[in-house]
């Protein structure tokens, strides 16, 4: 149960799926109908569970960054950047905001994690679970805006918020020639 409670608080009770979401929920529920983890996990069903058309649905956690940055890149690539500046504007502040801040806490090693801060996620940052190839496309965009004048998209990124993407994409593998690609682009901006 311990894991299981790390796991929900580190993912803010949304946890790693729609598969692992039932199961830990019913852990919790076993451990104590009553219990605060139970009702946690209850406020987040939301997250995962509609009623459509034809029926209850349920989906994975969403897509949210993943699809977000792809759209962006693609604007991006569009060069119609001065008749959809809103619209950039708001791309920007939104991969600005799902950036995870924090590691996850406590000996998380233990439990079996990895660092998380600056990395992104595959759905929103109450996820928490970094993603290497969400994390490359929305520093890719970021990169992107970062090169754009601010009334365009908004305040840019701050530099430690590139430090922390490019340490957790470096994290995940081992290569020196990378490190200083990417730490080059970085003191470029």
């Amino acid at each position: 149960m311990d894991h299981i409670h790390y796991e929900d608080e580190c993912s803010r009770y949304i946890t790693i799926g729609c598969a692992e979401k039932p199961l830990c929920m019913r852990a919790c529920w076993v451990e104590d109908p009553n219990g605060i983890s139970f009702k946690k996990h209850l406020a987040r069903i939301d997250d995962y569970v509609w009623v459509g058309e034809d029926g209850i649905k349920m989906q994975s956690f969403g897509s949210q960054v993943w699809d977000a940055s792809f759209i962006l890149l693609a604007l991006l690539a569009s060069n119609l950047s001065d008749e959809i500046g809103t619209i950039l504007k708001k791309g920007h502040n939104f991969l600005k905001n799902s950036q995870v801040k924090d590691n996850p806490p406590g000996d998380f090693k233990k439990m079996f994690r990895h660092i998380s801060k600056g990395s992104w996620t595959f759905s929103d940052q109450d996820h928490g679970w970094q993603v290497s190839d969400c994390t490359a496309e929305s520093l890719k965009c970021c990169l992107s805006f970062a090169k754009m004048a601010p009334e365009m998209v908004g305040e840019k990124m701050e530099m430690k918020q590139f430090y922390d993407a490019v340490n957790i994409i470096l994290s995940l593998q081992d290569k020196p020639f990378l490190h200083g690609v990417m730490l080059g682009i970085c003191v470029k901006l």
